[in-house]
């Protein structure tokens, strides 16, 4: 087993898991939304962005994406995770928990004091999350206006 940065061909095998990742991590919720195509290919043009693929014997069973976001509320630089996402054959295994606990040691060793992520109601990486120590800072709700 191995976790490391994603090298090209590897960042290939993401970006083409993209519909399915977003799909499942927003649980559903952008399905209808055709409008930001675009919008997973935005942290391959961060340059202070990166992906951690878990490996094991030669396959890729997962990845994290690991980035800097700064926070507009109190104008401070934090970790951020922009995704997480375990292959299914691969899932219950530990996989989405080693390549957290190996983001969060990076971003201890970048000095970051905490790390940030955003995720959708009803997504279930939510309690891995809380199991590591995350917890909840803000709420978006939303009111449809369609009749």
């Amino acid at each position: 087993m191995e976790i490391r940065l994603a090298h090209e061909k590897e960042l290939l095998e993401i970006l083409a898991h993209w519909k399915v990742v977003m799909s499942e991590s927003t649980a559903g919720y952008l399905d209808k939304n055709q409008e930001g195509e675009l919008s997973p290919l935005a942290p391959f043009f961060y340059d202070d962005f990166d992906y951690l693929v878990f490996v094991e014997e030669g396959t890729v069973q997962g990845w994290i994406g690991i980035g800097e976001i700064r926070d507009a509320h109190i104008h401070e630089s934090k970790g951020f995770i922009s995704e997480l996402y375990v292959l299914p054959a691969f899932r219950k295994q530990g996989v989405g928990r080693k390549l957290c606990e190996e983001a969060i040691k990076k971003f201890k060793e970048a000095n970051y004091d905490s790390v940030q992520l955003n995720l959708f109601k009803g997504n279930n990486a939510k309690y891995l999350y809380e199991n590591l120590g995350f917890s909840e800072v803000s709420c978006l709700m939303e009111l449809s206006l369609d009749s």
